[in-house]
């Protein structure tokens, strides 16, 4: 932690972590699945009547290039941003995915004074279907998240609701 004046500014470590963005994309399927995540939040915004999926795809065809920011947070107060950046390579034809390129990533982790930016090796890809599948995954893993934090928020809120209705019943 560093003090100016009034400003304090906290340190972020950088580490390389040697380990590749698949083992990254791994790493966020699992903490989606974790019981203690209390919100989840992703970029580009979709309007409610679009998939995420397709409008990464579709931003792919279009510019082949994409950038996916992912933010989880936790029910300590921790929380986790997830930055791919998705590349078309040289060749390939706009308004289909690239046919080949390269995936980018780090990780941002906050934990109290704890700040880290995670470095992933970069992974090729030489194939539109391996970059295709993986979104895939990732949204349904996304879905299936966000649908579990909702079902959680609403157990809570029932437990709020009966201990209440316990204490005006006692009284």
């Amino acid at each position: 932690m560093l003090i100016f004046g009034k400003a304090v500014f906290h340190v972020m470590e950088v580490i390389n972590t040697g380990r590749s963005v698949m083992d990254m994309l791994n790493e966020l399927l699992n903490d989606l699945n974790r019981d203690d995540l209390s919100l989840i939040e992703r970029l580009p915004y979709v309007r409610e009547y679009e998939r995420y999926r397709d409008v990464i795809t579709n931003i792919l065809r279009e510019f082949h290039i994409a950038l996916v920011l992912v933010r989880l947070t936790f029910n300590d107060g921790s929380r986790k941003g997830y930055v791919f950046l998705i590349r078309g390579g040289e060749g390939g034809e706009l308004g289909k995915i690239p046919t080949s390129g390269v995936v980018e990533g780090y990780v941002v982790s906050i934990k109290g004074n704890d700040r880290r930016k995670l470095l992933y090796n970069s992974v090729a890809f030489n194939r539109a279907d391996d970059v295709a599948s993986r979104i895939m995954e990732f949204a349904n893993m996304y879905r299936r998240a966000e649908e579990r934090i909702s079902q959680l928020q609403l157990l809570r809120e029932a437990e709020k609701d009966y201990a209440l209705f316990y204490e005006e019943a006692g009284d």
